[in-house]
């Protein structure tokens, strides 16, 4: 069933009033470009039901844009049985990770070499049954091989901090890019791969997944962004950020710093077209902090890392 053929074709269906609730209208782009401001309602079995001009109506998820296939499946847990995400912390794959410290996993089969910290007692924060994921992607200086567990860049080290992490307990994701000729925006199904295997594995908060970036890893942050461009609650870059193709499409709450080394004449152009699309666009232009250190400007602002944890999709 195609609706984008008319909507004499479209399959009626009763649902009740609880599952009108599921989502906000949006507007969905089909597999042949064809777009519809209609509401989500409900996916089941490869389908989705949305609900447009007081009509709902069943499509084939296979029918939708990539794009809107991934918004679908960041909703759902369709990548991990519910039992599985439930007791991540205390079996499974990922487990041996909850210590309160940098456990490094390898690079095999495909995946990258990544780095977890997930606190001890996480399972009794405050946070409740669902956490939220941090990936922070680090700039070219640090491609290579192999690290060292817990040698992360400071907002990574920041994250966990105690007094900070007690407060905000989390999933926090520090992945590896390979080196030269290697870049992270060449990774990017890679670490859509990685995301959504912990979050097949791991009781994490869909609506609350975050991204941050230094330098070349805000690059690489920002390919994620555009790949899937509904996915994530939240992104900080670190001399990087928007391009003029994100407006309009692009719908996750950023923030930039730029230092005095890099271009940012664009950046109020950029939050104006952000703000008449309704997303929040945040940035900070520091002419007298270096390239090398605005990563660390950025880690010991409180302020910045309050502001990611606050937004959820």
């Amino acid at each position: 069933m195609n609706i984008w053929q008319g909507y004499c074709a479209l399959l009626i269906v009763t649902l009740s009033t609880a599952s009108a609730k599921v989502g906000e209208s949006r507007e969905w782009t089909s597999a042949d470009g064809r777009r519809l401001t209609a509401k989500l309602e409900k996916v089941s079995e490869g389908r989705v039901t949305l609900r447009s001009k007081g009509r709902s109506f069943i499509l084939k998820l296979g029918d939708l844009s990539k794009a809107d296939q991934d918004f679908v499946r960041t909703l759902t847990a369709a990548e991990g049985d519910e039992a599985t995400r439930s007791e991540g912390f205390t079996e499974g794959k990922y487990a041996p990770a909850v210590k309160g410290e940098w456990i490094k996993f390898p690079s095999e089969n495909g995946h990258l070499l990544f780095q977890l910290f997930i606190g001890k007692d996480v399972k009794r924060k405050k946070a409740g049954p669902l956490v939220p994921l941090v990936i922070h992607l680090h700039g070219a200086g640090a491609r290579a091989d192999d690290v060292r567990a817990g040698k992360v860049e400071i907002a990574a080290q920041e994250l966990v901090r105690p007094d900070f992490y007690k407060d905000h307990p989390c999933v926090v994701c520090v992945p590896t890019c390979p080196p030269d000729p290697q870049t992270w925006g060449k990774q990017t199904a890679k670490l859509e791969k990685l995301v959504d295997d912990l979050v097949a594995n791991l009781p994490i908060d869909r609506s609350r997944i975050y991204l941050s970036g230094y330098s070349q890893g805000a690059q690489g942050i920002g390919k994620m962004l555009e790949s899937r461009p509904e996915a994530y609650a939240a992104a900080i870059f670190a001399d990087g950020g928007p391009n003029d193709s994100w407006p309009g499409k692009v719908k996750t709450p950023l923030w930039s710093y730029y230092s005095g080394e890099r271009d940012s004449s664009k950046a109020a152009i950029w939050q104006e077209g952000f703000q008449k699309d309704g997303v929040e666009y945040r940035f900070n232009i520091l002419p007298e902090v270096k390239h090398n250190s605005i990563h660390w400007k950025i880690a010991k602002e409180p302020k910045v890392l309050e502001w990611m944890f606050e937004q959820k999709r």
